[in-house]
This record gives C-alpha cells, structure tokens and sequence, in this order.
C-alpha cells in the first residue's frame, strides 16, 4: 500500500525530522522529544490531511496532526459507576 502523496510534504518527512519516534506513544515517550514533535506538527503544511487520515484511518498509536494517538487508559475508578459491585466472596452486593 503507498503512502498518500501528501506526506511527502509533511514536516514529519524531513531529514531532521524523522529521527523522532512518531510511532511511539507519549507515554513512552520523553517529554522534550513530545514537545518537538508538538511543535513540528503545528508549522506542517500538511497538518489538516493528516488529520483527517489519522480520523478516517481510525489510526490508534502514533503521531497525527500533533497528537498522540493511543487510546486513553481506562480509569478503573471510573469503572466503580458503571460495573455492579461484587463482594470479596465473589457474590454480587
């Protein structure tokens, strides 16, 4: 499958650029290396493309448009309203 031509003209595409992990979620990723890769995104070009491809690709890791996009973790917390609770004998409260 061939990459679209408009990433070609990508700032993500340059000799200085593509040394960046822009594959690698920002978890794993260090803070000033997200920020670079922040700031590329924001003078591309191409941004609004990539952006939509990101959109219609359902791309779910990496770097699109300037963000990351992994899935956000769930907030076990959060889980506490939605799930029945369930006693430490395994019955249901």
């Amino acid at each position: 499958m061939s990459a679209p031509a408009w990433m070609e003209h990508a700032a993500c595409a340059t000799r200085e650029t593509r040394g960046l992990p822009w594959t690698t979620d920002a978890v794993e990723t260090p803070s000033v290396l997200v920020d670079l890769m922040r700031e590329t995104c924001d003078g591309c070009p191409v941004r609004l493309a990539c952006e939509s491809y990101a959109r219609s690709s359902k791309a779910t890791g990496g770097w699109w448009a300037g963000v990351d996009r992994a899935p956000e973790p769930a907030d076990l917390l959060d889980l506490l309203d939605v799930l029945p609770a369930v006693s430490v004998l395994g019955g249901a409260a």
